[in-house]
C-alpha cells in the first residue's frame, strides 16, 4: 500500500508513510481513509515519512487539496521527512506553504531531527 498510517492515542500522534510509487489518487484516498478512522483526532501531531518513496506522481493541486483538508480537520503540527529526491522535497515544501500558518509544518531530510522536533510538541 503506497500510503498508510498509524494512529497512536497513547502518544497522541499520527504516522503517515509514503512508500514506493504514490499518485494523486493514492494520496487523496489515504487521507480520506485516515480521516474516517475512529481513532483519528485532527489535532494530533503528524510525522509524514517519505524516506521509502521511489516515485511521487502528485500534482500541485493535489498537494494544495490535502494540505487544506488537513488544516480544516484540525492539523496543528507536522514533521515531513523527505528522501533525497528533489521533487519530493519540493512538494513537501509546497504542502508546508499551504498549511503554515495556521499549522506549524517543518520539512526535514533527517528522520531523527524530525522525530526530535515533533517529540517536543507531544505532551506526556
Amino acid at each position: 500500500m503506497p500510503v498508510s498510517y498509524e494512529i497512536s492515542p497513547v502518544t497522541g500522534c499520527v504516522i503517515v508513510r509514503l512508500v514506493g510509487s504514490v499518485t494523486n489518487v493514492d494520496l487523496i484516498q489515504g487521507q480520506r481513509q485516515m480521516f474516517s478512522d475512529p481513532l483519528f483526532q485532527g489535532h494530533y501531531p503528524r510525522l509524514v515519512d517519505a524516506t521509502d518513496l521511489t516515485d511521487l506522481a502528485v500534482s500541485g493541486d493535489t498537494v494544495r487539496t490535502v494540505a487544506n483538508a488537513a488544516v480544516e480537520r484540525g492539523l496543528r503540527k507536522a514533521a515531513l521527512v523527505s528522501n533525497d529526491m528533489t521533487l519530493v522535497y519540493g512538494l513537501m515544501r509546497m504542502y508546508q506553504s499551504y498549511a503554515d500558518p495556521p499549522a506549524d509544518i517543518v520539512v526535514f531530510q533527517n528522520m531523527q531531527e524530525a522525530v526530535d522536533w515533533l517529540a517536543r510538541s507531544i505532551e506526556p
